[in-house]
């Protein structure tokens, strides 16, 4: 995956964030090993890492569209399709609640 800043300059990374929160990306992107995961997890773990750094207080309200370029894809840049998205969609929205779930318990 290559980032291209708007000066021109791009740099390759296997993972990369931009915009607002992309320092918290960054850092939860640094947690996940990506050689050792396939398309799938790989975008299930970019929908909870938007949904982590959205804050619900400060930032609009969006809405989650998600894309891909690999060999599902031929190499070609193309919507999620519906089905593994709404899987990455709940399996954030889950991640989530079980978090604050979880810091309730330690309360």
């Amino acid at each position: 995956m290559y980032m291209i800043d708007p000066s021109g300059v791009y740099y390759g990374y296997k993972g990369c964030a931009i915009g607002k929160a992309k320092q918290a990306a960054k850092t939860e992107m640094e947690k996940l090993e990506f050689s050792n995961m396939n398309i799938r997890e790989l975008v299930k773990e970019a929908a909870k890492i938007i949904y982590m750094v959205h804050d619900e207080v400060k930032d609009k309200a969006f809405e989650l569209e998600l894309s891909w370029v690999g060999e599902d894809t031929n190499g070609l840049h193309q919507r999620v399709p519906d089905d593994i998205f709404a899987e990455a969609e709940t399996f954030a929205k889950n991640s989530l609640k079980e978090d604050s779930d979880s810091e309730i318990d330690e309360s």
